[in-house]
């Protein structure tokens, strides 16, 4: 079944991410058609400093990317 995985920021608090997991467990279970149990959600913490943006400069918590980054 889907698995979703988010690369975020080290630093975001659990209560964020059990919010983040259950709304993209939920979004996910209603656009695939299946049960929100079956939906696998994985969230990796990134350390800033070890991802770049797509003009090559690195990248922050505070640049002004939102809670999931630019879609």
């Amino acid at each position: 079944m889907p698995v979703v995985t988010v690369d975020w920021w080290q630093g975001n608090d659990r209560e964020r991410r059990a919010v983040l997991v259950s709304e993209l467990a939920a979004t996910v279970s209603r656009v695939a058609g299946c049960p929100v149990e079956a939906v696998t959600v994985v969230v990796r913490d990134c350390e800033p400093g070890h991802h770049h943006d797509s003009a090559s400069r690195p990248c922050s918590p505070d640049a002004g990317l939102g809670l999931m980054g630019p879609l």
